[in-house]
């Protein structure tokens, strides 16, 4: 019997070391495998043979080694800890790249920036103080102001298209998101399939797996637990995502409200489509929700395209009283949660009320108007039997009529031109007072009837004026004497004091200082989040070689280990060698 059992040590051996060799040269063929995790063979004693019992144990006889796995080399702590430091760093990587589109934009990036196209402005209205009246001056003014209103529509609609192209990677990512979902599903099954007798490891399609799921932390935060049945749960911003019963897709809903936005919503629909992330704490760098490229795309893009009647201005607030304080910190909040923590969106709200602020100063000054209703008028009425005021749009404290005591151009026409137009929009709706009289009323409307806004997108320079120089209103009345003044008045409030960037900031700015700490702060921004994603990334880039040093295949150590096992190959079969040729010895030898 004992000779029989060292011809089971020897097979045993000879056994042992032909499955290190394959699994050996299973490793060596996947070298430059991407996600490829090293695996060994793990030996153990086969079972113990009982050959009878002493005072102190039984007697036993072994029958060699048995290979009782062959087992990846893998950490799950560092995986977990990569998949978290990579899924920050994708979230911050991708406020980055919003920063770094929006001072592309604006041109900051190269020798163009927008801020010339202000310096000529202002250069243009300096030259006009000296002589208002000549033409030259009017010319050049004229050029840098369509320059000006050319360069401010064409940043705010490349703002809006990259803003489009956002949403249209956030669809891609979402798909992709799915897809990842349904390959860890088809994962799941084959391994539960391959280890659902218990004699076979399903490696190499777990190591698939663990590359999704490294993948799937760069889009979203995950988190994600092994059960009994080998199938991997995995859970999206908390709520699950794949389980062993299938994968609950994220799904895409289109906007609406107020805004009437056409940009896309994350949701799920298995949960009567509540959105996947929150956003009511905005960009918080302590915040360890902030994961994943998708949730760091939506926070960039924002849910709709902004102007400047989304940014609260304080002058536009009567703070003394109790109804302004409300009314004043209600959209700062809005401001705050919709506007300020979206980089695009609020990019384009200060844009837009940089424009507006500058539009609205220089039209004011070429066409004043006198807020609120004359002395002793309480009604207008239009060539169109209309009366003002009538609804939203015309409140008795909302009218504002022509100063006539303004200077017009050289005809001596009244109303005097506006630099800047409205797209089919008179600046005025003539009208007569109830007192018989003649005024003229700003319209809040164009010729369709919706509400016309001095904002990026409606804007362009007066055709009038561009073909007539003439027209612009620096001509006294009735004096026709050339109007020094308010060629001085341009100059002067182009220097005074505008608004407040942001309601973070209650410090009034001229429009220059304005444009430049807007500047300022998109670029801060941008650094700290450039910071934040290289900290993450080096952070991810560090847990990944230590993976790597676990998990990765070195082709020297491999072929030092199958010289190892293949001296223990063959030293198994030589040990059956000696063995078969004692026992061919005894049998015939002395068994005779």
């Amino acid at each position: 019997m004992s000779g029989m059992t060292s011809i089971y040590v020897g097979v045993s051996g000879l056994q042992a070391s032909q499955t290190a060799l394959n699994t050996t040269a299973h490793n060596l063929s996947n070298v430059y495998t991407k996600g490829y995790t090293r695996q060994v063979s793990i030996n153990g004693d086969r079972i113990y043979i009982n050959q009878g019992a002493t005072a102190s144990g039984y007697k036993q006889v072994g029958l060699g080694v048995d290979v009782i796995a062959t087992s990846r080399v893998r950490d799950i702590l560092l995986d977990k800890a990569y998949r978290t430091e990579n899924s920050r760093a994708n979230f911050y990587d991708a406020q980055y790249d919003a920063v770094t589109e929006v001072y592309g934009i604006l041109g900051e990036l190269n020798d163009e920036p927008f801020n010339n196209t202000l310096l000529n402005m202002e250069n243009a209205m300096k030259e006009m103080a000296k002589t208002p009246n000549s033409e030259t001056s009017q010319a050049e003014l004229v050029m840098y102001a369509n320059q000006f209103i050319d360069r401010a529509n064409a940043v705010h609609e490349e703002l809006i298209e990259y803003q489009n192209n956002l949403d249209k990677k956030i669809k891609d990512i979402v798909n992709r998101v799915n897809e990842l979902g349904e390959q860890l599903a088809y994962y799941n099954e084959k391994i539960a399939g391959v280890e659902a007798t218990g004699i076979e490891k399903a490696n190499d399609f777990r190591d698939q797996r663990d590359l999704i799921l490294d993948e799937l932390s760069t889009y979203v935060s995950i988190t994600y637990k092994e059960y009994e049945n080998r199938y991997v749960n995995v859970n999206v911003e908390g709520v699950p995502f794949v389980t062993d019963t299938g994968v609950y897709k994220i799904s895409l809903e289109q906007l609406d409200g107020e805004k009437d936005s056409s940009f896309v919503s994350c949701v799920w629909p298995q949960l009567d489509g509540q959105e996947v992330f929150d956003f009511s704490s905005g960009i918080d760098t302590s915040d360890p929700s902030q994961m994943g490229s998708l949730k760091g795309y939506l926070f960039a893009r924002g849910d709709f395209t902004a102007y400047y009647t989304d940014v609260p201005n304080l002058k536009d607030y009567d703070l003394t009283t109790p109804e302004g304080n409300e009314q004043y910190n209600k959209d700062v909040q809005y401001y705050m949660e919709n506007v300020g923590s979206c980089t695009l969106v609020r990019a384009q709200a200060l844009f837009d009320n940089l424009i507006n602020g500058i539009v609205t100063m220089i039209n004011d000054v070429f066409s004043p108007t006198i807020k609120g209703m004359p002395d002793g008028v309480t009604s207008f009425t239009d060539a169109d039997g209309n009366t003002y005021p009538d609804d939203e749009f015309y409140l008795e404290e909302n009218i504002e009529y022509l100063d006539m005591t303004t200077s017009t151009g050289a005809d001596g026409k009244m109303p005097p031109e506006e630099l800047f137009v409205r797209d089919n929009t008179e600046r005025y709706i003539e009208v007569t007072g109830d007192d018989g009289n003649t005024y003229y009323i700003l319209n809040r409307k164009n010729s369709m009837g919706f509400e016309s806004l001095y904002k990026c997108g409606n804007l362009s320079i007066n055709q009038k004026i561009v073909d007539d120089y003439s027209k612009l209103p620096f001509t006294t009345q009735p004096e026709k004497e050339e109007d020094f003044a308010k060629s001085a008045e341009l100059v002067e409030r182009w220097g005074a004091k505008f608004t407040n960037l942001n309601p973070g900031s209650l410090t009034e700015l001229t429009f220059n200082a304005y444009y430049q700490q807007f500047v300022f702060e998109m670029g801060s921004d941008g650094e700290l989040y450039y910071n934040l994603a290289v900290n993450e990334a080096d952070a991810a880039d560090t847990i990944d070689e230590q993976r790597k040093q676990i998990t990765g295949v070195s082709s020297d150590e491999e072929l030092s280990n199958m010289i190892k096992f293949q001296h223990a190959y063959n030293a198994s079969s030589r040990y059956i060698t000696v063995i078969s040729e004692m026992l061919e010895h005894i049998i015939e030898r002395l068994g005779a």
